[in-house]
């Protein structure tokens, strides 16, 4: 039986474009993805409340975001590479290594998947995480790592 999700399309934002925001129980976010442009749908009070929160991050009125989320599909090792990931103060960027030796591990690659793999695009600042030497990578394209970063006060080297 497939689960049952509540799922919005949101206006455009800036930087990101247009968001899919799931959830089980309409009131913790299960998954907010990248898409294509799309016509938006009608929207919850509690997505109406996410968009609002997204909008104020995403035009620079805002330097937390507090949206609820359900992490019950993540694994323990996602889960500390993104509570890592969550420590990152905004304006400021970590490695791949460097989260890779807080966890006390040397899979510098697995820290980079499960960052790819990251369902919450900001609520955990995977656009805060570099390379060594270098951007290192990003699910949505480095110009939008760029514009992520700039937004924050930060530069992107490549």
């Amino acid at each position: 039986m497939k689960e049952k999700f509540f799922e919005a399309i949101l206006p455009p934002l800036p930087i990101v474009g247009q968001l899919r925001l799931r959830s089980r129980d309409n009131r913790t976010l299960s998954e907010l993805t990248v898409v294509p442009a799309q016509e938006p749908t009608t929207l919850t009070p509690f997505f109406l409340a996410c968009l609002a929160e997204l909008k104020a991050y995403l035009t620079g009125k805002s330097k937390t975001l507090s949206i609820p989320l359900d992490e019950s599909d993540l694994t323990a090792f996602q889960l500390s590479v993104l509570g890592e990931m969550k420590k990152i103060p905004y304006g400021e960027t970590r490695t791949y290594r460097n989260i890779a030796e807080a966890l006390n591990t040397r899979g510098f690659q697995a820290v980079g998947s499960a960052c790819g793999k990251n369902p919450f695009l900001l609520l955990y600042p995977c656009h805060r995480v570099l390379g060594t030497n270098g951007p290192g990578g990003f699910a949505h394209g480095l110009s939008m790592k760029s514009q992520l970063l700039a937004l924050e006060g930060l530069k992107l080297h490549n």
